[in-house]
């Protein structure tokens, strides 16, 4: 299984450092992170109607402005919740791929939490920058934030970059549904027709998805957003007691009844590197943290919004998210290694029990938060082509039938989830995360500056060369992250 331990320079002495105690630690911490969430989620309940948020499964689905007010309902306690509930999801299952897809060796879990937390950390940033350009600008949208920051006329790209990443939500959703009911359907032991993954995507597809997306009104289907953070959190909880117990390992009780490609692999590659393959992961964060096109949302509907309190609320709920990004990318990592799958529930026995609850309440979750993510593609698609009225209602159906069929069929192509995420990541993740916040405030600046007469200051000019630094950051690694993924799932790496 490797090495449980690492060195590190500290001081210029030489550290080692236990990995089994460090994710003892990182349990005790879940543990009470899960504590505090439960207490935030009892506060968040009166004020869910308002904020109408949902789970992370819903994170690429409104694009839609909201009506501006001088603050909402929605408490620090609630947003806080709420937007962390906005960015965890089931997407975090394919981040520990990311981490083996560059390294098979448990050190290597080092860099890769310093690039969750610095990911988070920007990620957290532009965020703030967003709810800035709603303050000054009285914005209601990030369409409406940008046509007021920059220029009205190319508003249509930033709805044209949300519609797309609702297109590969709905399809990453369309995979891990076709996963985690595969699994079930094995672990139940299903003859016939339901034994095949294609024949369960496409049986969930006509008998749910379709009639759940052909809902006009999905307000019934809110009070389940808490289902998907509640399913997130008992899965992180069971991987560590997976990876504690030791039941995977080699001679554990589950370990002979895992298929060849899904035993743990560590330390077969000869050492590892930082290099070019590790923009998979980072494309993969990219979209685990892309939460933004929600921000204005979030501002408007705070109570006594201002900078100040709304910063509060994203550093809360980035930091809660921050945490459970590394503690379950490391769990899935340091159990499986080299040999991580791109939904890393896959690489778990159908005999394990615990796992088989994980999975289903997963796949629970997704039914149910599908429609949302779908209907905000369907939307942004008829708002695009500016269709609306009697002209609207018209193309409900046949546009909800194509997008589905057109979804579905990739789905049944496409079995990684983790190269759907990365180049979601890639294309639209930086572009959304880094690039376009960070233009929006360089424009603002600009702008007072021209109309105050008083020149940036130091620090003003600071933030703008940092901002320029983002948005070449964010194509390189959208320009890269798209190519390695495609080689990867090409075979060529």
């Amino acid at each position: 299984m490797g090495p449980n331990y690492v060195y590190i320079l500290i001081d210029s002495t030489i550290k080692r450092v236990n990995i089994k105690q460090m994710g003892r630690n990182a349990l005790v911490i879940l543990v009470l992170l899960v504590t505090l969430v439960t207490i935030a989620s009892l506060k968040a309940k009166s004020a869910l109607v308002q904020t109408r948020k949902t789970s992370r499964n819903d994170v690429y689905m409104t694009a839609a402005a909201v009506k501006k007010s001088k603050g909402g309902q929605a408490t620090i306690a609630t947003s806080t919740f709420n937007l962390a509930k906005s960015i965890v999801g089931a997407g975090v299952l394919s981040l520990p791929s990311g981490i083996a897809f560059f390294a098979d060796e448990k050190a290597a879990l080092i860099p890769a939490s310093i690039m969750t937390l610095v990911m988070g950390i920007v990620a957290a940033y532009s965020f703030s920058l967003i709810g800035k350009s709603c303050e000054q600008h009285e914005a209601t949208s990030f369409q409406d934030a940008w046509a007021k920051s920059v220029n009205p006329k190319t508003a249509w790209v930033i709805s044209g970059g949300i519609t797309a990443m609702c297109f590969l939500a709905s399809l990453a959703y369309s995979i891990i549904i076709g996963d985690s009911f595969s699994s079930l359907a094995s672990t139940f032991k299903l003859q016939g027709f339901l034994s095949h993954r294609n024949n369960i995507i496409l049986s969930i597809t006509a008998a749910v998805l379709l009639p759940l997306c052909s809902l006009k009104s999905l307000n019934s289907l809110a009070p389940f957003s808490l289902l998907g953070l509640g399913g997130t959190l008992y899965t992180a909880i069971v991987m560590a007691m997976r990876y504690y117990d030791g039941t995977y390992a080699a001679g554990g009780k589950f370990f002979a009844s895992l298929a060849a490609n899904a035993k743990p692999s560590f330390n077969t590659r000869g050492g590892f590197a930082v290099n070019h393959l590790a923009f998979v992961l980072l494309s993969m964060l990219s979209t685990s943290y892309i939460a933004h096109y929600n921000a204005p949302q979030f501002y408007n509907e705070l109570k006594d919004t201002s900078m100040p309190r709304f910063n509060k609320v994203i550093l809360g709920a980035f930091g809660i998210s921050i945490a459970l990004f590394i503690f379950m990318m490391g769990m899935g990592f340091l159990t499986f290694g080299g040999a991580t799958a791109g939904f890393v529930l896959n690489n778990y026995s159908g005999t394990d029990g615990l796992i088989t609850f994980a999975r289903l309440a997963i796949g629970l979750a997704l039914l149910t938060g599908y429609p949302f993510t779908f209907s905000a593609l369907r939307d942004g698609i008829l708002d695009l082509r500016k269709v609306s009225g009697e002209a609207r209602e018209k193309a409900f159906k046949p546009l909800t039938y194509g997008l589905l069929a057109l979804v579905t069929a990739l789905a049944l192509t496409l079995k990684d989830v983790g190269f759907v995420v990365s180049v979601s990541g890639a294309l639209f993740g930086n572009a959304l995360m880094f690039m376009v916040p960070a233009w929006m405030n360089i424009c603002n600046k600009k702008t007072i500056a021209a109309q105050t007469k008083v020149p940036i200051d130091k620090n003003g000019k600071l933030e703008i060369a940092f901002n320029y630094g983002m948005i070449v950051s964010g194509f390189v690694m959208g320009a890269v992250g798209v190519t390695i993924s495609t080689l990867k799932q090409l075979g060529k790496l």
